[in-house]
């Protein structure tokens, strides 16, 4: 049956915001020899100008084939092992070294020294360089998938916005559409199980295995056993799960799409499902920062779009300085001090703080304002990002934290963050003690828990 209304697709997941850059990574360059940058830290591989106990043909090494011994690093077992055991962040109150070597167990240490003596790399680069692994090995897996999964389901979208029946090219692009969003939900139910049991505090490579031993089935379970996926929420991927089984064992099917009568209805199974993805986004601590922004404390607030002005202000001087020098002759503009209401969609209408528009009516140097705060939003998210990545805790604990200090209950903060409000309340604690003075100079005052929470009557019933 034809459908000849106009399809308006309501998506959970905004691709303009997704970020799909590493979080880390290192480079090898030639500066009178191989030398290896990792973030602040730069390590010399072979030493230059001095005697070296090194053989000859390692002093000799050339930068293309010190990039290949790092790359063939990812294939050695002992290496993999401290990629493995190392956190996904370190403090930005710590060096990072000290932080890693203190933090990471005696045996993986030891493989960090027996595979420094047999490469030409020092044990501290290769710690950097696994801490770098790690970081992006989180990362990559689910994000390579979302940037699939965010193209396919643009392709069908557009598609049921052209046709007028569902017919075989929308069922090929529903096939690979589905299959992508449950390769994308499963790898973040993975992350997000990981995190929950492999803490900073104990890094075991049994728990790995345990994880990745489960079904996808199993951990959803566990994530609604343990409060941070609603019984709503954990039915959806459930369905997710279902429709995606039983596409792949019938197929001549497509997943019940013969039942279906419209592309208003496969639409609505694509709204579902990138809702699912969504969740998982959320409290993987992948896509926090809107939520940040619109929500945050006004400490945190306060700090983070100061940094994305002066962030700004250095870009423009480089890429933009005679538009950004009007705007400093301006009388009505004090750049440094520009503030917006995080609330409104389009910031650059709602500047609360540093320019004045009454009887404002020059119409270029208004398109230069909006230009700079627009470019300041972007930089605004980008610092949160930062933030959340430097962070004591990790990514959706931040969050919590900064929403928690904005006075929100815990029913609000766990409807913004796709939780469970009895999930936020066990949070609280975890964030009362093991925020650091790096969260701290953030918001000002840590939330401490206080008076016991017991379950409302109506739960106990339930």
């Amino acid at each position: 049956m034809g459908d000849n209304t106009d399809l308006d697709l309501s998506f959970a997941i905004d691709a303009e915001t997704v970020s799909l850059s590493p979080i880390g990574e290192y480079q090898v360059l030639d500066l009178e020899g191989p030398v290896v940058i990792v973030g602040d830290a730069s390590y010399r591989v072979v030493p230059v100008g001095e005697e070296s106990d090194l053989s000859e043909d390692v002093r000799e090494l050339s930068v293309d084939e010190i990039r290949a011994a790092l790359s063939e690093l990812a294939d050695n077992d002992d290496f993999q092992s401290i990629v493995d055991n190392c956190p996904t962040n370190t403090p930005l109150v710590y060096d990072d070294i000290d932080y890693l070597t203190r933090h990471l167990p005696t045996a993986s240490l030891q493989k960090c020294g027996e595979l420094s003596e047999s490469t030409p790399f020092e044990k501290e680069l290769l710690l950097q360089v696994a801490y770098v692994e790690r970081q992006n090995s989180l990362v990559g897996h689910s994000d390579n998938v979302l940037e699939y999964y965010l193209e396919q389901r643009a392709e069908i979208a557009e598609k049921l916005r052209s046709t007028d029946e569902i017919d075989s090219d929308v069922e090929r692009s529903f096939f690979s559409y589905l299959l992508l969003a449950s390769a994308l939900i499963e790898e973040l139910t993975t992350e997000t199980v990981l995190n929950e049991l492999f803490r900073e505090e104990g890094r075991l490579d049994s728990i790995t295995e345990h994880v990745r031993s489960m079904g996808h089935a199993k951990r959803l379970e566990k994530l609604c056993d343990i409060q941070i996926l609603t019984e709503g929420d954990h039915g959806s991927l459930v369905e997710v799960k279902k429709r995606r089984n039983n596409l792949v064992h019938d197929a001549q099917k497509r997943a019940g799409l013969d039942e279906l009568e419209s592309r208003r209805e496969v639409a609505q199974i694509l709204e579902k499902t990138d809702r699912c993805a969504s969740v998982l986004l959320t409290i993987s601590g992948k896509n926090i920062e809107s939520v940040i922004a619109k929500r945050g404390c006004d400490p945190y607030i306060e700090h983070a779009q100061s940094e994305a002005v002066a962030d700004t202000i250095t870009t423009w001087e480089q890429e933009y300085p005679e538009r950004l020098s009007r705007l400093h002759d301006c009388e009505q503009a004090a750049l440094e001090k520009i503030r917006w209401d995080t609330e409104e969609s389009d910031p650059g209408n709602n500047i609360t703080e540093g320019f004045t528009f009454e009887g404002f009516d020059n119409e270029v140097l208004y398109e230069i304002l909006m230009e700079f705060v627009g470019d300041a939003s972007k930089a605004f998210l980008d610092r949160i990002d930062a933030d959340a990545n430097e962070s004591n805790l990790d990514r959706f604990d931040f969050a919590v934290m900064v929403l928690l200090c904005a006075g929100h209950s815990y029913g609000d903060i766990a409807r913004w963050l796709d939780t469970d409000e009895k999930y936020v309340q066990r949070k609280e604690n975890v964030i009362a003690w093991r925020a650091s003075k790096f969260e701290k100079g953030l918001v000002e005052e840590i939330p401490r828990p206080e008076d016991p929470t017991w379950p409302s009557d109506t739960e106990s019933d339930d």
